[in-house]
């Protein structure tokens, strides 16, 4: 014990009898730099899923098959849950338990680990299933630009600019709506993406991007004159996408107003999964097609990593072996050459 308590390993066995869901609320309590919606998920999945298996559990008693056989519970659909309206638990899909399991609960066993109530984290040598990306939805260009032109029949030219810029430009929606005219540099073609809505039960407030940071992006040539159109007069703090009224849009109601009634007018409501973010997932299928990198496009979309980037689209990219052993002999070549030369 007096070893341990020397080289910074000793836990008082008392700690890992604190159940479970005592330290989860000192877990929620820590997290001060998450938004209301981030808040409001991870209580959301602790009182759904998490609470009904391990409320009462002491965090000293979870072991690593207990977890284990939980994640196959998580995707069979045989779990303890809290569900609304009686509704019987159903198989969840790999991205739903990735964030249960590996960032919820993982999450509080860290803290745990962090405070010196255990030793180690049961749960993250776990196994989960891996996220299937390639069930994402895309649309092609053709099916964009008669997405955009019934948004602008439904509703007005801004409309149809709205969907444009999701598919071409690939920031998220409430980015999007939270632009301002100084933001947008039209020498460059850039604009400076520094906050976005924040959806929370009471209302709608600006804060930074989802990844924290500001960051750049650019937009293709053609978007330029509807957006010169769109802040011509108007002051640097003014939104580029306006309400009627002329403050911002609010997504809900802008999905509600003019998205389902474009998706009904241009023949897409067949297709299954389609929401305004499927526009963001087109537009990383068109860079991909035109040759963006993984790095470039990690910039475009304001993903933390390259890592998360390759996850959620490295099925995109298309194979490429051939053309960099080509290059290597075409380099070789031209180097045995010059030599001769």
């Amino acid at each position: 014990m007096e070893d341990e308590v020397r080289c910074g390993r000793y836990v008082n066995p008392s700690d890992a009898k604190r159940k479970f869901k005592d330290v989860a609320d000192m877990w929620l309590r820590s997290k001060n730099n998450v938004s209301e919606g981030v808040r409001a998920r991870y209580e959301c999945e602790l009182r759904t899923y998490i609470n009904p298996k391990w409320s009462n559990v002491p965090i000293g008693a979870i072991r690593h098959d207990d977890i284990a056989r939980w994640v196959t519970e998580l995707s069979t659909g045989n779990y303890p849950a809290k569900l609304h309206w009686k509704h019987n638990p159903k198989p969840l899909s790999p991205r739903s338990i990735k964030s249960i399991v590996k960032v919820v609960f993982a999450g509080v066993l860290d803290y745990a680990v962090k405070v010196r109530y255990l030793m180690e984290n049961p749960a993250r040598d776990v196994e989960i299933p891996k996220p299937e990306y390639k069930d994402l939805v895309f649309l092609d260009i053709r099916e964009i630009e008669a997405l955009a032109d019934a948004a602008e029949r439904v509703g007005r030219p801004v409309d149809g600019t709205i969907i444009r810029f999701q598919s071409y430009v690939g920031t998220r929606i409430n980015e999007t709506f939270a632009l301002q005219v100084g933001d947008i540099d039209f020498e460059k073609r850039q604009i400076r993406v520094r906050r976005t809505w924040k959806n929370s039960a009471k209302a709608q407030r600006l804060g930074p991007p989802k990844s924290g940071r500001p960051r750049t992006v650019a937009f293709p040539k053609f978007l330029a004159q509807p957006l010169r159109e769109l802040v011509k007069e108007q002051p640097e703090t003014a939104y580029v996408f306006r309400a009627v009224k002329g403050g911002h849009i609010n997504d809900h109601n802008w999905r509600r107003r003019i998205w389902r009634k474009a998706v009904q007018l241009a023949g897409l409501e067949d297709i299954e999964g389609l929401t305004p973010h499927s526009l963001r997932h087109s537009y990383a299928a068109i860079a991909i097609t035109a040759g963006a990198d993984v790095k470039i496009l990690q910039r475009q979309m304001g993903h933390t990593s390259a890592s998360l980037t390759l996850d959620i689209y490295g099925f995109l990219f298309p194979e490429r072996l051939g053309q960099v052993a080509d290059v290597i002999d075409a380099e070789r070549t031209t180097a045995i050459v010059s030599k001769r030369d």
